[in-house]
């Protein structure tokens, strides 16, 4: 036994040969104590010193077998707690300063590059009169079919709808051609009709242009005048304003530039990840504000080098919807593109992992207040994240991880 240890020993049966084998030689045997006994009581009239010396000589005796019995039984208990003493406990684990659950779910690495957000189809529109202007639309105005588009000398120019510029003046007489039949397809959408719409201008054309004139308040003369209608392929949005009222304009002048309604967005991904940029792919977009809204890659360019001679491939990304992104004009975001590492795992995040005996990972268990360390198998790593196995690793689990 040690110090501070308690004294409880376990008892065994010691026979009379084993005490006498662990009794010390030099100490009387039990039966010199009855015949110790007996000298005394024959000789109870000695004087007093004699007396003396036989009781203290059988108090020792007493004494000396008492503590033999005490030694001998001590060894066979020794003997005993030897062979079925149990190992000492581990220590009991501290709790951690926090902890995470284990989460089943996809591990995916994500790759992210700048880019930014416009809308579609920017063009610019060209002035063809000459005169002064006189109204201009404000930024994300929306100009439909046959509204008014800007003003020269206080008429009007209207927007049209169609595949080709409007590049001559309509007139009685003049050759056939595809922009006549774009101007009499106008002209029937809009209300005026009583014409076939083909190619040729004919008398119909020119009454039906006449009515629409009139009720535009410009010269009802049956003819346009080049620079008077704008053909685009449908509605416009208005980016920006080149001029402002009251500036002089000329013919080839650009006015207003314009664009469609749906958002893209651009951006430049390294070649090495271009696996990843392929036509309907599945991408995110990062607004300023850290929202994030999805999107689809609709084309992929050809790979080029940057200023700083870095391989990138140039992708568009088209959002699923345009709401989410509302009436913004420009804006730089982050395109991001993901990497699926593992499907449906458990994972915990990597500062949960700690270094097992032997080598590999361990993980803090943490249930009802008590810390448990066990030895995990670890697969896949993605965005601070592991794949683990092992006993006891199951979703919602909890484990330790460090207040960062």
């Amino acid at each position: 036994m040690t110090e501070g240890e308690p004294d409880t020993v376990l008892l065994r049966k010691v026979s009379v040969d084993e005490a006498k084998a662990a009794r010390p030689q030099d100490e009387p045997e039990a039966e010199n104590l009855a015949e110790s006994q007996a000298e005394s009581q024959d000789e109870s009239q000695a004087e007093p010193r004699r007396r003396k010396r036989t009781s203290g000589r059988r108090r020792a005796v007493l004494v000396a077998v008492a503590a033999g019995l005490v030694i001998a039984t001590a060894l066979a208990t020794a003997l005993v707690l030897d062979d079925t003493a149990p190992d000492r406990p581990a220590a009991r684990e501290k709790l951690p300063p926090g902890t995470e659950p284990v989460v089943r779910g996809d591990l995916v690495t994500e790759v992210m590059a700048t880019g930014s957000v416009r809308f579609t189809g920017a063009r610019v529109v060209k002035n063809h009169l000459t005169g002064i202007v006189t109204w201009v639309p404000s930024a994300n105005t929306v100009v439909e079919q046959g509204k008014r588009l800007y003003s020269v000398d206080d008429k009007p120019v209207f927007l049209l709808r169609g595949e080709l510029p409007a590049w001559r003046e309509f007139k009685p007489d003049m050759p056939d051609g595809e922009d006549v039949r774009m101007l009499e397809q106008n002209l029937a959408e809009l209300g005026y009709t009583d014409f076939t719409v083909d190619e040729e201008y004919t008398e119909k054309t020119e009454a039906a242009v006449k009515r629409w004139q009139k009720n535009n308040e410009l010269p009802a003369n049956g003819r346009i005048e080049l620079g008077r209608v704008v053909f685009a392929p449908g509605s416009v949005r208005i980016a920006t304003a080149e001029v402002r009222s009251g500036d002089p304009v000329a013919p080839a002048q650009d006015v207003l530039e314009v664009t469609g309604f749906q958002h893209r967005v651009s951006a430049e991904i390294p070649s090495k990840e271009q696996d990843l940029a392929v036509k309907g792919a599945k991408a995110e977009i990062e607004l300023p504000d850290g929202k994030r809204i999805e999107g689809t890659v609709t084309s992929v360019g050809a790979e080029k080098m940057t200023q700083d001679n870095t391989k990138v491939v140039p992708i568009t990304v088209r959002p699923e919807s345009a709401r989410q992104l509302g009436s913004v004009q420009s804006a730089d975001v982050v395109v991001v593109l993901q990497r699926l590492e593992a499907e449906d795992v458990l994972f915990v995040p990597v500062t949960a992992l700690l270094p097992a005996e032997g080598g590999g990972y361990a993980v803090q268990l943490v249930k009802n207040g008590r810390v448990t360390v066990v030895k995990v198998k670890t697969g896949a790593f993605a965005e601070g994240r592991a794949e683990v196995s092992g006993p006891g690793i199951d979703e919602d689990a909890r484990v330790g991880v460090p207040k960062l």
